[in-house]
């Protein structure tokens, strides 16, 4: 009986909706059409649920430069989750070695990060000597942060114009990745683009024509905008792929080869992922200038489709 009721209780919200909105339902429709008016209906009802920003006090410059420079860092609770050695085990370097920007500094402390995990040991200070990297390491120890943080380090604010390209497989993970840049950002006077399929394209080509210093997108959208002269590439010196195994798939090679054409020829490719398929070796052939190679995983949980004496450093 509750059952019936409450499935009545639904017809009749259906049917009201439906009333309000006679207008819209009487003019012909695709289903993407009817799909983006219940999309648009949903955010204009419920705000909170848009795209987050990272909203932030800003701090005088005169408080960055001072000595009690860490006193200002709002620093989130302790992590008191159990940690495996792929987050522990490290040589012990501090953020502070790799003589980051104080800005950046303050976004890592108040990311949450502490020290240097493993991956972020062994990739911050390659990608800052300008060397094309293939790094394998989990999910969950701090890869993410490992390309971020030197990317954003690379960044000159004073030129607007996009310096960095962040490419990912999905829409999911484009809006995690931006988020975290963002959350890194937040005292830097960088501007973070995302832009992803799945979208509107005239709201990116609106956005593209503000300054913009790093894009995190995914490859076709990205593609596009690089056709139709709206994402200016010819200054972008630095493409890192996550996951590259995903990106580099049969699907998605050949956008990736029209991108880095894009790309300013002077540049690094950063490469990503836990798993590299036999594909990745002929696009390393290609296009990798001597890569350093990162391998912070066990052999003996990883498929690995290539053999591993083709790498040609090994760090353990």
């Amino acid at each position: 009986m509750n059952g019936r009721t409450s499935h009545d209780g639904f017809r009749q919200q259906r049917s009201s909706y439906r009333r309000n909105n006679r207008n819209y339902y009487n003019q012909p429709r695709s289903y993407y059409q009817h799909s983006q008016h219940h999309q648009k209906a949903l955010q204009s009802a419920t705000p909170k649920v848009q795209e987050m920003k990272t909203e932030t006090k800003k701090i005088p410059q005169e408080i960055i430069n001072s000595d009690q420079w860490k006193d200002h860092i709002q620093r989130p609770n302790p992590d008191t989750r159990h940690q495996t050695e792929d987050v522990t085990a490290t040589k012990g370097n501090e953020f502070e070695d790799y003589f980051l920007k104080r800005e950046l500094l303050m976004g890592i402390f108040e990311m949450g990060y502490e020290k240097p995990s493993p991956i972020q040991e062994a990739a911050i200070p390659i990608v800052l000597a300008g060397r094309d990297i293939v790094a394998r390491a989990k999910n969950g120890t701090g890869k993410t942060g490992s390309f971020l943080i030197p990317v954003l380090e690379k960044v000159d604010p004073s030129r607007n114009e996009i310096q960095q390209l962040v490419l990912v497989p999905t829409r999911e993970l484009a809006l995690q990745t931006a988020h975290v840049a963002k959350t890194l950002a937040k005292h830097m006077d960088v501007n973070i683009m995302l832009s992803t399929g799945g979208t509107d394209l005239k709201e990116d080509i609106m956005r593209f024509s503000s300054p913009c210093h790093v894009v995190v997108a995914t490859p076709g959208r990205l593609l596009d905008l690089a056709n139709k002269g709206v994402a200016k590439l010819g200054k972008c010196t630095t493409m890192v792929m996550d996951e590259a195994d995903k990106l580099l798939s049969r699907e998605f090679q050949p956008i990736i080869a029209q991108l880095i054409g894009f790309i300013n020829k002077d540049h690094q490719i950063l490469l990503f992922s836990a798993t590299y398929p036999l594909t990745v070796k002929s696009f390393m052939d290609k296009y990798l200038q001597t890569p350093f190679e990162i391998n912070l995983m066990d052999e003996l949980t990883l498929r690995v489709y290539f053999p591993l004496g083709y790498l040609l450093t090994q760090y353990c």
